[in-house]
């Protein structure tokens, strides 16, 4: 992490400074596959979680800029700000070999005010000079972060034409270890088939992991014993999106989270919190 005191301090609007854990919901999911059911009317998205307190929401540029009036003030959520684009996740029109390209500077973050950048990390792309042009943007960006004081996050992910999630193990090792390499201060990362193979993970991070929520789980119980089983074994915290905005009550299920992430309780209480 930069040793500017910008960073430390901006990192604490992500990470809460009394448990050292983290909350963010991503709502960034319209630059990749357009308005999805949840997130159609941003504003109004940002409307239903802020009263169930995340840490903070990742958005993108233009998210960011239409909103930044509901980050005024004391209590509210800090601001991660995507500065990258892919089309490997969209149906149509249908991605032929699939991008990657950065869509905004760390500078650009920080004079809306972000509190955190992040970035994808992909393994699997066709070629491998379209991994090492993901690679060079990552380095450049990285660079950026540390001159600006601003925590720099990498989303490290295997990707296969036609899925949504690859949950390779020893792929899932090699991207969590290059993104610690690259210079990530925190770290968003699958969880993996089971709770001996993410503290592999936590193991060979350099940083700290915040889970990423991925598609849209079952239940709740699910969800909340996944997070459960991840905080217990060394996460930081986690980024959720369809998770959250796509539940019937975001607010409710955010102070749910919020029992284990920032509580340490088990799952039962946070399911009886979402009753209440």
């Amino acid at each position: 992490m930069s040793t500017f005191a910008g960073s430390p301090l901006r990192t604490s609007r992500i990470l809460n400074p009394q448990t050292g854990h983290g909350i963010v919901v991503a709502i960034d999911h319209g630059l990749f596959i357009g308005p999805l059911p949840g997130v159609e009317d941003t504003a109004q998205a940002i409307d239903k979680l802020l009263p169930g307190a995340p840490d903070a929401i990742q958005m993108t540029p233009g998210t960011t800029r239409a909103n930044l009036q509901k980050f005024h003030g004391r209590n509210k959520p800090g601001v991660v700000v995507r500065l990258d684009a892919t089309n490997i996740w969209r149906k149509k029109p249908a991605p032929k070999e699939g991008y990657y390209t950065s869509v905004a500077s760390v500078k650009d973050a920080i004079q809306l005010g972000a509190d955190a950048v992040v970035t994808f990390l992909f393994a699997g792309y066709d070629t491998d000079a379209q991994e090492a042009d993901n690679l060079r943007t990552l380095a450049t960006i990285g660079a950026e972060a540390r001159e600006y004081g601003i925590p720099f996050i990498v989303e490290p992910l295997a990707i296969q034409k036609g899925s949504n999630v690859v949950r390779d193990f020893d792929i899932m090792k090699l991207i969590v270890r290059m993104a610690s390499e690259i210079g990530a201060d925190l770290i968003k990362a699958d969880f993996p088939e089971s709770k001996r193979q993410f503290e592999e993970l936590v193991g060979i991070a350099s940083v700290p992991i915040l889970v990423r929520g991925g598609p849209k789980m079952d239940s709740d119980r699910e969800m909340l014993q996944m997070v459960k089983d991840a905080m217990d074994c060394g996460a930081r915290g986690i980024v959720f999106g369809r998770n959250v905005w796509q539940h019937k009550n975001p607010a409710a299920i955010l102070k749910a989270l919020a029992t284990i992430v920032h509580d340490g309780q088990g799952v039962s209480k946070a399911l009886g919190v979402l009753k209440k």
